[in-house]
């Protein structure tokens, strides 16, 4: 077994023909910052690349797989211009597509948390295998943001509108019914699982795997899954411009809260009035 830092934010472990990606941002239940993001994005350059990986196992150290977007860093989405918000959400429906168009399986072992943005990037993985103990959600819906979602084709049109329209979160089990997961496993049997996912992947001959894997997105294309991000993406892009008029609860700004106080004075003030 090789191990090796591939960079601080993303550890990258090769065992046999799987690579294992380990987001490693833990005391930030590894929130998706823009350096985190583009180290996950080197990573999957270079295996791409590598003949000796043959499936790919994708997971989060600590306490989460990903809360989400990352609330604690320095924010300026409020002085942007529709077209810069246009800019920047192209950009993040790109590292997507990479994921969804990878030449090799990815299999999201998901841990803990798995919210906003984190919740996304599970499920453009081409399997998600969860632990007892994880979270799926999409609270950022509660401030006024979005994300154009994987949700709704993975989902009926019930459960997509609760799981989005709510901003709650949902367990492990209850994601598994509503059809965002394949396996619920107990939190040591977590990687366990989905190496052995891996591993039986890795087995067949890749062009097999890469040939099928473009013929199963073909068929979602054909029914117009491109398309419906593409116009995720322009919705998407008009809710984020819009963001500041839902960013005041009963007379608080949550920006300047987040500001002044910090992100769990402000995740407080936006999700208490949503506690029964």
């Amino acid at each position: 077994m090789i191990a090796s830092a591939l960079a601080m934010l993303v550890l990258t472990e090769k065992r046999d023909l799987i690579a294992i990606l380990t987001l490693n941002r833990p005391e930030k239940l590894n929130a998706l910052s823009r350096e985190l993001v583009a180290e996950l994005v080197e990573a999957f350059e270079a295996i791409a690349q590598d003949d000796q990986v043959r499936a790919v196992v994708l997971t989060g150290s600590g306490r989460a797989f990903s809360a989400g977007a990352d609330l604690g860093g320095p924010r300026g989405e409020h002085g942007r211009t529709v077209e810069e918000w246009q800019a920047r959400l192209a950009e993040n429906q790109s590292r997507q597509f990479m994921i969804r168009d990878f030449p090799k399986p990815v299999i999201a072992a998901v841990n803990g948390y798995c919210l906003g943005r984190g919740c996304e990037l599970a499920l453009w993985c081409d399997v998600v295998v969860a632990s007892e103990d994880a979270k799926f959600g999409e609270p950022e819906i509660r401030h006024g943001s979005m994300v154009a979602s994987m949700i709704p084709w993975l989902t009926n049109p019930q459960a997509a509108k609760l799981l989005i329209l709510t901003g709650d979160t949902f367990s492990a089990r209850e994601a598994l019914e509503m059809g965002l997961v394949a396996r619920v496993v107990q939190p040591d049997r977590l990687l366990v699982e989905a190496e052995r996912l891996a591993g039986r992947m890795a087995k067949v001959p890749p062009f097999a795997v890469r040939y099928n894997k473009q013929l199963i997105n073909a068929m979602y294309d054909a029914m117009g899954f491109r398309s419906a991000m593409d116009y995720g993406h322009k919705i998407e892009t008009l809710c984020h411009s819009r963001i500041p008029e839902a960013e005041n609860v009963d007379g608080v700004n949550l920006e300047q809260l987040r500001r002044e106080a910090g992100v769990k004075a402000f995740l407080e003030a936006r999700d208490g009035p949503f506690r029964d």
